[in-house]
């Protein structure tokens, strides 16, 4: 269950420079929820296991952000947003803040249990984008207009393709 890709352990053994992980996730405030525990569990675990591939090159910590607390203020700078529990005020944190030694900063603001087949995607991705000193250029030959670009039809700004803005995440798209 918690092993990891060849591609992935490429990424993690290939890093140079330190990174950062920051994983936010509020253990006391999801006490009473089972399911969403046992989704931040595999999640914590995954992350531990890329701690290890990475030898040394990847830090972990697991931060529990507490009502008007340093790691809840922590967890703002990188623009994590809280989902509100109940009515008393109690909030969720439940995302992941990455830095590399540049300053760069990536962040997946929540982990939904719905997409758990995608969190080995979603984390190998975010650590290749912050361990890449510079994107790797593709080159995109189409006679489709496939990026955004300004609709005259419609009078409107179009957003693109779905594969185009994938592509424009991970590399430096020449067409």
């Amino acid at each position: 269950l918690y092993t990891i890709s060849p591609g992935t352990r490429q990424i993690l053994e290939g890093l140079e420079e330190p990174i950062t992980l920051n994983f936010f996730f509020s253990d006391r405030a999801s006490k009473d929820m089972v399911v969403l525990r046992n989704h931040a569990r595999r999640v914590e675990e995954m992350l531990r296991e890329y701690q290890r591939v990475a030898g040394g090159k990847l830090q972990l910590q697991i931060i529990d952000p507490q009502p008007f607390s340093e790691a809840e203020d922590r967890a703002a700078e990188y623009g994590l947003q809280a989902i509100p529990l109940t009515q008393t005020g109690d909030k969720l944190y439940f995302g992941l803040a990455g830095t590399n030694a540049l300053d760069k900063s990536l962040v997946i603001p929540f982990f939904p249990a719905d997409k758990e087949h995608f969190l080995e995607y979603d984390i190998a991705k975010l650590i290749q984008s912050l361990s890449a000193q510079q994107r790797p250029v593709v080159g995109v030959m189409s006679s489709l207009s496939m990026g955004p670009g300004f609709d005259p039809a419609t009078g409107q700004v179009s957003q693109g393709w779905v594969i185009d803005g994938e592509l424009r995440q991970l590399f430096e798209l020449r067409r």
